[in-house]
């Protein structure tokens, strides 16, 4: 049931990519309950409205409800939740790295001697494709430490990173 779930999901959100000429892609799903309760989390390269993510639901309710082949959740006894990466959240998908170009991020990852290091910097580039994707970070600094020595950029493989999260700026 769940696989029936999802490959309607990805045809509903591919469906609206043509609809709207951007691309929706999903962050993450979790489908419970034998399908009686799915969450998704969805996003574009330019960040989902939330108008989007409505009529995204919207959408994915009646092909799920109309669908014979989902004789289960026909009669509309489901819960549905559509919404967008919050701020602060994990990055969960390397595209998300993308979007978040030139954001400040806090990362936790594993350095060269498998100790766990943290580091917060400016999203600088993003490579996800490739043999090693990595991102570029201008690390934080305080302005005492920035005066005595220039830090340069911080190159980490997208494999070493354990976490990461967008920062909110004031």
């Amino acid at each position: 049931m769940e696989e029936k779930i999802r490959k309607a999901i990805d045809e509903v959100m591919a469906e609206m990519s043509v609809v709207t000429g951007e691309e929706i892609w999903l962050v993450e799903a979790a489908v419970r309950g034998g399908g009686t309760k799915i969450e998704l989390t969805v996003d574009t390269d330019r960040g989902i409205r939330i108008d989007q993510c409505a009529k995204l639901s919207r959408r994915i309710r009646e092909r799920l409800e109309s669908d014979t082949e989902f004789e289960p959740l026909a009669g509309g006894d489901f819960e549905l939740l559509v919404s967008s990466p919050g701020l602060g959240e994990p990055i969960r998908v390397n595209r998300q790295y993308l979007r978040h170009t030139g954001r400040l991020l806090k990362v936790v990852y594993d350095d060269a001697e498998d100790e766990r290091q943290e580091i917060t910097g400016r999203l600088l580039q993003a490579e996800i494709d490739g043999d090693e994707p990595r991102i570029v970070l201008d690390p934080l600094v305080s302005a005492k430490k920035r005066k005595k020595a220039e830090v340069p950029p911080v190159t980490l493989r997208l494999a070493d990173i354990v976490k990461a999260s967008v920062q909110i700026e004031f």
